[in-house]
């Protein structure tokens, strides 16, 4: 079982920090503009392009959403150092897998990128945090 369970926080890890990066460099978001033609201000064509959250809220991104997306993407490193103190026999290691499921769990508040994550990485550290019970410590 501690196989299982190292394995899945790893996956949760991986998953948060693809999906921490993909939501702030990928392009998901589109941006319109339209100008202006003549004298007599006849709108023109609308020009549609594709850009990460980076650059289309370069101006508002900090603290959030930037802090958010740190958060849901690193919560799965309490579970990589909770599977690890299961492992060496501390209970504190299941608080520190339920914490990170807790936290990666408040996404599905979020509209935007944050359901992803609750959605994607907190099913992975449910069964790590399952899975994490069945460890039996190590000895010597």
């Amino acid at each position: 079982m501690n196989r299982t369970a190292r394995t899945l926080s790893f996956l949760a890890l991986a998953g948060g920090i693809t999906l921490g990066l993909v939501i702030l460099f990928g392009p998901t978001y589109t941006i319109c503009s339209s100008g202006s033609i003549g004298p007599n201000q006849t709108p023109g064509p609308t020009v549609c392009h594709s850009e990460g959250l980076v650059v289309a809220q370069r101006d508002s991104l900090f603290p959030a959403p930037l802090l958010w997306i740190l958060m849901w993407s690193l919560a799965p490193l309490l579970a990589v150092v909770g599977v690890r103190f299961r492992e060496d026999g501390t209970a504190e290691g299941s608080w520190l897998i339920g914490l990170a499921l807790f936290m990666d769990l408040t996404g599905i508040i979020s509209m935007g990128g944050g359901f992803v994550y609750a959605l994607v990485v907190a099913p992975l550290l449910l069964i790590t945090l399952i899975a994490s019970f069945g460890i039996r410590p190590r000895m010597g």
